[in-house]
Formats: structure tokens, C-alpha cells, sequence
């Protein structure tokens, strides 16, 4: 049994701890343990971001606000709260979520048993902030048992738009810097008072173990769960300085391992 069928699981951190890198590494894992993953790229500020990590593609899909009407339709979530709707219908798209055949295919990149979708990317002077972005981060929910990973934002901004609301797991990407820890923990605090289900931490990056285990030492009083680590690879440095696809690396053993996590998790309600 396949326990992270039709979950939603939300990856965030500091900018530069390599949370686009290890989603991208954990929708490979996923896919070799027979999931179809949707991966969702709610970053409006990375140009390139997953489509190319993750697909190996030169440029993204059509974004998903040009699919709900643009920023005409579709508004900041914090100047108003209401829903995603559907054009066609207005639907509230958390309560009738969305069929995958309902999206044309230029709003879809895909690749094996992966689906990259891409919420929109800000593209000119004054066009105004990502909110109405956020808001399709917030409510697109996919019909069916993909395993949805979703990339957003560096930082917590996305907290204040409620970004998190509709999430089964929140993953948070910590590097070995004091700010990484100050941020997980924020995190952590903001996912509890949220009603968050499961969050937990992901160590990335330390080359060695001492510093592996003053990173564990920190986040233990900080009170941040952890879920596993990640070792520093130098496959996944070359990737990012050659703008390619990522592919077979030594972390993906440590992923392997921390996907197995996830799968025994206990299962906890979300908030709808």
C-alpha cells in the first residue's frame, strides 16, 4: 500500500539551503516507488526553477493564472480570502478539484511518471506581487492519487498568504547556517498554530559529521522534528552551475531513505 497517495506535501526553506534540488531528487524517488507525482512550482520569483532541474526543459510550462483568468480573475489571498474558482463554472476549486484533462496541454511539462506544473513567474517592472500566485499554490488540488510536492518561495512570506492551509506534510529544507534554524523554527511554530499535520526538518549540506551533529543540536532546542539529512554532493553543485537536468546522484540514497520515512508517517487530517 502506497500510504502518500493524494497527498499534498509542501517543501520550503531559507533561499540558497537547496529545497528546489531536493524536490526535485524526491520526485525521483517517489517515481521509482511507483508514484505519478505532480509537481507543483509555486516560486514566482525563480525564473528557471524546476522546469529545468527537474525536466531538463528550457523553459516552463503556460502558468496555471493564465488557465484561472489572469491576475483579473484570480486575487491576492490576503486582500481577499475567498477561494480559487474555476472559469468555466465558478466552482470553488477546493471543493471540486481539479481533473488533470481539464488542463491543455501547454500548461503541462512531462516526463516519466512526473507532471510539472508551474503556478506563474512575475515577468516586468510593476507588475504587481505574487499574491494572486499564491493563492492557486494555496487551492490547486489535483483529482486522483498523485503525490503532490510543492515548491515555493524562499523564506515564510508564503505563510502570511495561508499558502499552507490546504497541506498534508510540510518539509523544510535547513543548510548549516543560523538562519536556516531560526527559519525552521518559525516555520515550525506557524505550521502548529496553522493545524498543520505533519512538518519536519530535512538537514542539507553538512560535510561532516560534527557539523551534522551541531545542526541536529541546535533544531533539538529549537524544537524542530527532524525527518532526515542529505549529504553535501558535489553532482548536485555541478547541476546547478551547468543549468542541467538533475539526475542520478549520491543523495539520492539519503532521499531514498527519508521517502521511506514518509511513507510510515502516521496519517493526519488536513485542514480544508
Amino acid at each position: 500500500m502506497k500510504s502518500l497517495l493524494g497527498k499534498r506535501i509542501l517543501v520550503c526553506g531559507k533561499g540558497g539551503s537547496g529545497k528546489s534540488s531536493l524536490i526535485t531528487l524526491m520526485a525521483n524517488e517517489l517515481q521509482r516507488r511507483g508514484y505519478e507525482v505532480i509537481l507543483l512550482d509555486g516560486d514566482a520569483s525563480n525564473p528557471g526553477g524546476l522546469a529545468r532541474l527537474a525536466a531538463g526543459a528550457k523553459r516552463g510550462p503556460q502558468p496555471l493564472i493564465d488557465f484561472f483568468g489572469g491576475r483579473e480573475k484570480v486575487t491576492c489571498p490576503v486582500d481577499d480570502p475567498s477561494p480559487l474558482l474555476r472559469l468555466s463554472d465558478a466552482s470553488q476549486v477546493v471543493e471540486a478539484h481539479i481533473d488533470l484533462a481539464e488542463i491543455p496541454p501547454q500548461y503541462i511539462i512531462r516526463k516519466d511518471n512526473l507532471i510539472l506544473l508551474q503556478v506563474g513567474k512575475i515577468q516586468k517592472a510593476y507588475e504587481g506581487c505574487d499574491g494572486p500566485m499564491s493563492k492557486i499554490t494555496r487551492d490547486f488540488i489535483i483529482k486522483g492519487d498523485y503525490v503532490t510536492l510543492i515548491d515555493v518561495e524562499a523564506g515564510i512570506e508564503h505563510f502570511g498568504r495561508g499558502v499552507e492551509k490546504h497541506v498534508d506534510v510540510v518539509l523544510i529544507v535547513v543548510d548549516p547556517t543560523f538562519e536556516s534554524f531560526e527559519i525552521a523554527e518559525r516555520v515550525t511554530k506557524l505550521c502548529r498554530l496553522m493545524g498543520v499535520g505533519q512538518v519536519m526538518a530535512i538537514l542539507n549540506g553538512a560535510q561532516t559529521p560534527q557539523m551534522e551533529s551541531m545542526m541536529r543540536e541546535n533544531l533539538g532546542k529549537r524544537e524542530v522534528q527532524i525527518l532526515g539529512s542529505v549529504r553535501y554532493d558535489p553532482e548536485i553543485r555541478k547541476a546547478g552551475l551547468e543549468g542541467s537536468a538533475l539526475g542520478w546522484c549520491p543523495a539520492l540514497e539519503d532521499l531514498a531513505k527519508i521517502t521511506g520515512k514518509l511513507e510510515a508517517l502516521p496519517t493526519a487530517e488536513v485542514i480544508l
